[in-house]
């Protein structure tokens, strides 16, 4: 029986891609945060590592919904790039989209989560 939804197929080929970002910005992430003096907190460290990921596996599906066919290459740049800046870029991000789509006044000011 095939399946209904025109969706599937898509996000079953991006699967490995969106993995694979996550991951590479988890990765970068948390060893930034483990280069650091001092011993890391275990719940912080964790949730910042998730939080990079999650920025990571945003950006490359941006960009790989933007450009038709990005290189692979360029896309885990992006996701280890966005890892090291971490959960910060969602807010810009996130600024920046909504003002494209005119939801955000243009000079409001674009807000950053606390660490």
């Amino acid at each position: 029986m095939p399946d209904p939804s025109p969706l599937a197929p898509t996000l079953r080929d991006l699967l490995p891609l969106l993995l694979l970002s996550f991951s590479a910005g988890s990765l970068t992430q948390l060893t930034r945060l483990l280069a650091r003096p001092g011993p890391p907190r275990l719940r912080p460290t964790l949730a910042l590592a998730a939080a990079a990921g999650i920025a990571a596996l945003t950006v490359a599906a941006l960009t790989r919904a933007a450009l038709p066919h990005p290189d692979p290459a360029l896309l885990l740049a992006l996701a280890c790039v966005t890892g090291w800046s971490g959960p910060g870029i969602l807010a810009r991000l996130g600024g920046l989209v909504e003002r494209q789509l005119g939801l955000r006044d243009p000079a409001a000011p674009t807000g950053r989560p606390h660490d």
